[in-house]
């Protein structure tokens, strides 16, 4: 899809601009939109134009892809000079073919920014719909064609290999290593480099259930997503306390069977503290609060309020604790628990992360410099990451998380970095691949099978350590990607064709 803005003087004494929404005219601005969009796709587009002040000669149009309820943004470059202040009365219509319409413009003397944001909405305004609610939601369901977003498939595929890949580096090891050698060190480091992989996850999420435009009712919400969830999480930790555990039972560990045991396994199926599956917990938790903080975002402002404290006392606080204690030996742990006496976090001390997602994915970067920004955010904190690691290991003299975990604000500066790079650079990368129909298959089976990997990883991981293939069984610098890979390609293969029974469909 291309936009083309030019100059229309044949009108009355208004003076008005002409927009165009398809193939341009003229050079003025030729650029194509960074979204999924194709030409036989009907939409709505509703622009709002602000005038802001800028010291360049060209004007600078930016705009909100709000394409399957996401809002999605990018900059795009024109080389028009001139300097108006535009105002946009009418929504446009953009259908195969182009539909024109008036813009208001009024000249300044001062350079001028456009920021104009294109919301797409998947409705067509031309028909009649109703304006009872229950009969406004079957229409909307019946004339919506949903697209997939394919940045973010390709980001929920990054995350799910992530996961597999950190636990191909984490404690949890056979046979176990020692930080200090070289097995050790490399783990570390890749250890603390695929930190974000869950909360990616998050933002991913909340990308999608915090967006206002997203019919989600609280209805829906107790009747089919948490059910899901809990029917995922009962199978598996079941699956996990019992067969992988016994059966697989990877470090070969001799249980007694008593009453001790029973008791223990019974408690673990019900939570299982070194267990994966926490990540379904906090998922339930989130969608537990999600219909309060869908009305709370829809003030932006009261939504950047929310990120700002739950990062600061969740994130920012025990960072400058733990730095303090294994940097300086000063031990500032009476300012967490005066915040722990608080009682503020709501949802676990990943809120943070589930409001982030979609407040960023929705936010506009008026400047291309901004999102360079971002990227190095992001560099950043994944080097943050590795030397606070260090730094933690050798403090305690062991291989510990600290300053590497999950609510560290150096993890979630690299978590951070690495959205905007998907959201950006990938999805601008990628297009030209969406063409292939063999691309568009394949991705969207693997982000259709990212939650089954997520919860069958580990099992399997499991079972080759038992017959001793591991990450170690070579040199780890190289051979744990390698292994992570395979890993993952196996995981993905065993979910497919188990997603094939209706049982493990729902439960993957």
């Amino acid at each position: 899809m291309l936009v083309n803005i030019e100059d229309n003087q044949n009108k009355d004494n208004n003076d008005y601009l002409n927009l165009e929404s398809h193939f341009p005219r003229n050079n003025n601005v030729n650029t194509d939109f960074l979204g999924n969009n194709s030409e036989n796709n009907v939409n709505t587009l509703s622009i709002r134009m602000n005038r802001i002040n800028n010291n360049n000669n060209s004007n600078n149009i930016n705009y909100y892809d709000n394409n399957n309820d996401t809002g999605i943004y990018s900059d795009l470059d024109t080389n028009t000079n001139n300097n108006y202040n535009y105002n946009i009365e009418n929504n446009y219509y953009y259908h195969h073919t182009h539909y024109n319409d008036n813009i208001k413009r009024n000249k300044n003397d001062n350079n001028t920014l456009m920021n104009m944001d294109i919301i797409y909405n998947e409705e067509d305004p031309m028909l009649n719909e109703p304006k009872n609610k229950k009969s406004k939601r079957k229409f909307r369901a019946k004339n919506k064609k949903k697209k997939r977003i394919y940045w973010i498939d390709c980001l929920r595929v990054f995350s799910s290999f992530l996961v597999v890949f950190i636990h191909c580096n984490n404690l949890s090891l056979k046979p176990d290593i020692d930080y200090k050698t070289h097995n050790g060190r490399v783990f570390i480091i890749y250890c603390s480099l695929t930190r974000p992989c869950v909360l990616l996850f998050m933002m991913i999420s909340g990308m999608f259930f915090l967006n206002p435009r997203k019919e989600i009712t609280t209805k829906m919400i107790y009747t089919k997503y948490i059910p899901r969830l809990l029917k995922c999480y009962i199978f598996w930790s079941i699956y996990y306390t019992i067969f992988d555990r016994f059966i697989i039972n990877y470090d070969q560990t001799e249980y007694t069977f008593n009453f001790d045991l029973i008791k223990d396994t019974f408690n673990k199926i019900i939570i299982d503290e070194e267990s994966h599956l926490w990540y379904i917990d906090f998922t339930i938790g989130a969608y537990i609060v999600t219909p309060i903080y869908r009305e709370v975002i829809k003030n932006r402002k009261i939504g950047w309020y929310l990120v700002g404290i739950s990062t600061f006392f969740a994130h920012i606080i025990p960072t400058i604790h733990e730095f303090f204690l294994v940097a300086f030996d000063i031990d500032l742990q009476i300012i967490r628990t005066y915040i722990k006496h608080l009682n503020i976090n709501t949802a676990g001390k990943y809120l943070a992360y589930y409001i982030f997602g979609y407040m960023i994915a929705t936010h506009h970067f008026s400047k291309k410099k901004y999102i360079y920004y971002s990227y190095l955010v992001g560099i950043l904190g994944a080097i943050l990451s590795v030397i606070f690691r260090f730094m933690a290991c050798y403090y305690y003299d062991a291989n510990v998380h600290f300053l590497a975990k999950y609510y560290s604000f150096n993890v979630a500066m690299n978590a951070f970095g690495i959205f905007m790079f998907f959201k950006y650079s990938v999805r601008r990368s990628i297009r030209p691949l969406i063409k292939l129909k063999i691309f568009r298959d394949t991705l969207s089976k693997l982000s259709e099978c990212s939650l089954g990997i997520y919860l069958i990883h580990m099992s399997v991981y499991h079972f080759l350590c038992r017959i001793n293939f591991h990450s170690q069984t070579f040199d780890p610098l190289l051979w744990s990607p390698i292994y992570s890979l395979i890993l993952y390609i196996l995981c993905f293969y065993i979910v497919k064709y188990l997603r094939e029974i209706p049982f493990f469909k729902i439960v993957t």
